[in-house]
């Protein structure tokens, strides 16, 4: 099992030292979207698209390949062997093609196929991602030349598969508690899926003071949470002054499924 860590999410950046006379930028962009979701019943055949543009002036490569991803609330990123995690669909999935040249400024669509197994035990949500790797080809004229730096651009697009909407849908808040960066307060707010849904949740909270006078609603910015894995939300607090506070937190989810906590917070005085 091959187990990779990095701390961006869904694109990260490899700096591949070659010997080449200048620096080479990979142009190859993904123009759809990075997030695939398909609602499927199961033995059925489900059909997608990447639609990918050269940006540069220069022929690039690109390379398509499947991995199983997850990711926690210490805001570290796993990228596996496809069929790796329960609830992994890279198994599932096929595609064309997975090797391609784009000539400068093309655009080109790579189809992928989702073949739902006929049994099903579980419901919920399972899904993988297609690594997107874009390279220029090696120009052989360039060896001799000198020193560059050779870039590499990955996207993560990731493909969730939902299987019937009945089932456990349940967040946990893990950890809340206060921070300060540069006399500004901010809220840490950890929150785990233990339910079988993959879930998109709006993180709010409203303070009070202890009159019970709202002091506003503070929100983070809205992250996918797929089943077992967890996820790190930071919301600031601007304007709230040093003192004791009441606090109603919540993670709404849309629908019926809304998760809350009452607590209390003191914001210290750095």
């Amino acid at each position: 099992m091959t187990r990779s860590n990095f701390n961006t999410p869904f694109i990260f950046i490899l700096f591949v030292l070659m010997l080449f006379p200048s620096w080479t930028q990979a142009g190859v962009v993904v123009i759809n979207g990075l997030t695939h979701l398909h609602d499927v019943v199961p033995g059925e055949t489900y059909r997608g698209q990447i639609e990918v543009q050269n940006t540069n002036n220069t022929e690039q490569a690109v390379r398509l390949y499947k991995r199983d991803y997850s990711f926690n609330n210490k805001e570290e990123s796993f990228y596996e062997d496809p069929g790796t995690l329960e609830r992994s669909n890279a198994t599932w999935i096929d595609i064309s093609p997975s090797y391609l040249i784009l000539k400068p400024k093309e655009k080109n669509t790579i189809s992928y196929e989702i073949k739902v197994p006929e049994a099903l035990e579980t419901t919920g949500t399972y899904w993988s991602v297609i690594m997107v790797e874009g390279e220029t080809p090696v120009d052989s004229n360039q060896l001799n030349n000198g020193l560059t730096v050779k870039t590499q651009i990955r996207y993560a697009v990731q493909v969730a598969t939902t299987f019937n909407r009945q089932g456990n849908r349940n967040l946990t808040f893990m950890d809340v508690h206060i921070e300060q960066e540069e006399g500004q307060p901010y809220l840490l707010v950890d929150i785990i899926n233990d339910g079988d849904f993959m879930f998109k949740p709006d993180v709010t909270i409203e303070l009070f003071d202890l009159n019970g006078l709202t002091m506003g609603v503070f929100s983070g910015l809205k992250k996918k949470i797929y089943p077992t894995t967890s996820t790190r939300y930071k919301i600031g607090l601007e304007g709230i002054s040093a003192g004791k506070y009441t606090a109603l937190l919540l993670a709404d989810c849309g629908e019926e499924d809304v998760f809350g906590m009452n607590l209390d917070l003191a914001i210290k005085n750095e």
